[in-house]
């Protein structure tokens, strides 16, 4: 028999739950405090707790790195940068990914029914459902509480993955790391006040915003124009297409 083999037959039944899947609650290779410490993890710290540990691990570390090790006339610029990026990516990690679970909790449900969990989860996900609200012995529905709570688990980290792939990374993140790193520069390098320096982020920060609506203004006024001209050269001759139009 192979190691593996023998490895998952001795120990499939007793796997910590998703954060940390694979530690044996009571691995024998193992000192016992090194297993309870991985038997406690994997049930209670859930992936916001991990982000905002790796976050507080960033903050407290990296930007001494940078003092440390930097080039010497960018050792403040880089700590700064640094801190910012850890302070706004762990809050809105943190938060996003709470928020993710949290959706999946009330939408899917441990045995609650609703449009969600009826017509858009899988079949897997729907049988789970079923059978918790089928099941009669209290032993039978924690378990299944749990493999429930694993699947919401589980697709809550999907969907707050793909979130922050396609949105969040580039449209929250960076413009606060942004925002963040010129707060801590004005304090940090020009003497300012936090309230001083608080308020020119947020008037710089309310200036891009307003550029921002107006570049959009301005192309939503454009497409309006030539739409009106598309119509008002139908109205004139419902037999001409535009193009016609613009060779005569």
């Amino acid at each position: 028999m192979k190691i593996s083999s023998s490895y998952n037959n001795k120990y499939n039944k007793n796997l910590s739950p998703t954060s940390f899947k694979g530690i044996p609650p009571k691995p024998h290779f193992m000192p016992n405090v090194i297993g309870k410490i991985g038997k406690l993890a994997g049930e209670y710290v859930s992936m916001p707790e991990q982000k905002l540990f790796l976050a507080t691990t960033a903050l407290m570390f990296v930007p001494l790195i940078d003092l440390k090790f930097a080039e010497e006339d960018k050792k403040t610029d880089a700590a700064i940068k640094s801190a910012s990026k850890a302070m706004m990516g762990g809050l809105t990690g943190v938060i996003i990914r709470a928020a993710f679970l949290k959706f999946m909790d009330k939408f899917v449900g441990l045995g609650k029914y609703n449009f969600f969990s009826v017509y858009l989860l899988p079949p897997k996900a729907r049988d789970l459902n079923a059978k918790l609200s089928a099941a009669k012995k209290e032993a039978e529905k924690l378990v299944l509480s749990k493999r429930v709570k694993q699947y919401n688990q589980t697709m809550g980290t999907l969907f707050a993955i793909l979130f922050m792939t396609f949105f969040s990374n580039s449209k929250i993140d960076v413009p606060l790391t942004s925002d963040m790193q010129d707060l801590l520069s004005g304090v940090i390098k020009e003497n300012k006040t936090w309230l001083k320096s608080l308020a020119d982020v947020s008037k710089a920060r309310k200036e891009k915003i307003n550029n921002w609506f107006e570049n959009k203004k301005k192309k939503l006024f454009i497409i309006k124009d030539k739409l009106v001209k598309i119509i008002s050269v139908i109205k004139e001759n419902p037999n001409a297409t535009p193009k016609e139009e613009s060779n005569k």
